[in-house]
């Protein structure tokens, strides 16, 4: 699945998404946990932020700039909507060309529906872009391989690499682990808290 088409496909069920997370806690405690790692004023990426805002009222609530940017024109409609003094891009995160550094980069479940093979590529974006000391949430499958599922009968494909390859390239682009877990065992799900040194 190319991102066009996923974008296309997050379009369909953008609605329903958004009213099914919108009063939902789904990773916000792990985006409180990355938030008190990073210093005061800090600038926020939140790539795939979706519509919901779940994390982005989480972002607010700590007075930090945010940026959103979403494959998903419909989720972005809907999150332009809800925040309009937000600067939000309707774009692939794995072609955007970022023209600034962040404190904070936060990717919930979103770089996951690329592919296996792009996954190292992702990872050492998301890390080239903090700032020093900077921090990366960011979660994926854990384990080697690609997989597909549905929502709302719609079919969405997703790219893991094993968590110890994850591992491997947070430290190659100088970045320590603060928290790596299995937050939804036994389902293949990780969570990653970095902070770059």
């Amino acid at each position: 699945m190319n991102s066009k088409e996923l974008g296309e496909r997050y379009d369909k069920i953008a609605v329903w998404w958004t009213e099914e997370m919108i009063n939902s806690g789904y990773g916000v405690n792990y985006v409180k946990k990355a938030i008190e790692f990073t210093k005061r004023n800090a600038k926020v990426l939140d790539i795939g932020c979706g519509g919901s805002g779940r994390i982005i009222d989480e972002v607010l609530k700590n007075n930090l700039e945010i940026l959103g940017i979403d494959l998903s024109a419909e989720m972005i409609r809907i999150a332009k909507e809800r925040y309009p003094g937000i600067k939000f891009i309707n774009a692939d995160f794995n072609e955007w060309n970022a023209s600034e550094y962040f404190d904070l980069v936060i990717a919930w479940d979103s770089v996951f529906h690329s592919p296996k093979n792009l996954q190292k590529t992702i990872t050492k974006k998301m890390c080239s872009l903090l700032t020093k000391g900077g921090i990366l949430l960011f979660t994926a499958g854990g384990i080697d391989g690609e997989r597909s599922g549905e929502m709302k009968e719609v079919l969405f494909e997703y790219g893991s690499l094993d968590y110890l390859e994850y591992l491997k390239i947070i430290e190659e682009m100088h970045c320590r682990i603060i928290l790596m877990e299995r937050d939804q065992y036994p389902l293949d799900h990780m969570v990653f808290i970095c902070q770059k040194s």
